[in-house]
């Protein structure tokens, strides 16, 4: 209530008191007496109404503040305690959690106000997203011939690599053929089989397909596994009338890595092309049944193949 309100209210209350007791030919002192009075309690009310409502709004306003401090603090402890759990999953598996956290800053630390760079990491990120659920469900894919993930697993194995390599002299219908070994790929490649060998003892067989025709070629036969024999690497070749009827329809080329993970090229077929094959997409494939018939298979081709 306004001041001017209330010395209205009180004056018309005290002046009120001393015409009632004017009219009832009361002393002038009394009149005085009980004006003043009788206003007094007016104006006392009057600031207890007034103090009443302005606690009864500080203390709605204190629980509406209290409600909001309350849901802060209960979303903050939520965000803490899923950060602290999803921090705590990724301690709890093989992953090291210094190379998470390392990722999380990094991502963190990309410039807002660079578009572009913001952009790419998002692209990459999602990429190793898809990457790990893709692990978690059995098999991951990617678009392209993706070197990172052959050079990565390669680095990564500590016991075998066994892979089977589709050749053609000719570049006809096949994944690989003899120019593969000499590309910037194939010679990294190359390279990472060799640390592989000399520094972690890894055991590596490689089973090159080919036609009838391309493995009476000695000279380029030769030429082609003399790489991998100079690193340590055991190959076979196997002809195509050696292979299994019930896998010349299924042929397909792939890298076994510690017998845990399949490394496989898929192809899309070029109508009349005389070149080889286009990769469309690699498949990492981790799923134990899938890759024990990969192993099955693979053990199957390599005893069929001769070391010519």
């Amino acid at each position: 209530m306004k001041i001017s309100t209330r010395i209205l209210v009180t004056a018309l209350a005290g002046g009120l008191t001393y015409l009632l007791t004017k009219a009832t030919d009361q002393p002038e002192i009394w009149q005085l007496t009980m004006s003043v009075f009788v206003g007094g309690i007016v104006l006392v009310v009057q600031v207890l109404i007034d103090y009443d409502n302005r606690m009864l709004r500080f203390a709605a306003e204190q629980a509406e503040h209290v409600d909001r401090i309350e849901e802060l603090v209960e979303r903050r402890f939520a965000a803490i305690s899923a950060a602290t759990a999803l921090y705590a999953s990724v301690e709890a598996t093989a992953l090291k959690a210094d190379n998470v956290t390392r990722l999380v800053e990094s991502a963190a630390r990309v410039g807002p106000h660079d578009e572009l760079s913001r952009r790419f990491a998002d692209h990459q990120i999602n990429r190793l997203i898809r990457l790990f659920e893709g692990l978690q469900n059995g098999m991951a894919v990617d678009d392209g011939e993706d070197p990172n993930w052959l050079l990565g697993l390669t680095d990564c194995t500590s016991h075998s690599i066994d892979a089977t390599s589709m050749t053609s002299f000719t570049g006809h219908n096949s994944y690989v053929d003899e120019d593969f070994w000499s590309s910037i790929l194939g010679q990294r490649y190359l390279e990472a089989q060799r640390r592989a060998i000399a520094e972690r003892g890894v055991r590596i067989r490689r089973v090159f397909l080919l036609t009838d025709k391309d493995a009476e070629d000695e000279g380029r036969l030769r030429e082609l596994r003399e790489p991998h024999r100079q690193i340590g690497i055991e190959t076979r070749v196997l002809r195509q009338s050696s292979v299994d009827f019930l896998l010349k329809t299924k042929l397909v080329d792939y890298i076994l890595f510690d017998e845990a993970a399949s490394y496989e090229l898929h192809s899309s077929s070029i109508l009349g092309a005389e070149t080889r094959e286009a990769i469309i997409s690699v498949a990492l494939v981790v799923e134990q049944s899938r890759v024990a018939e990969r192993k099955q298979r693979f053990e199957s081709m390599w005893n069929a193949a001769k070391d010519e």
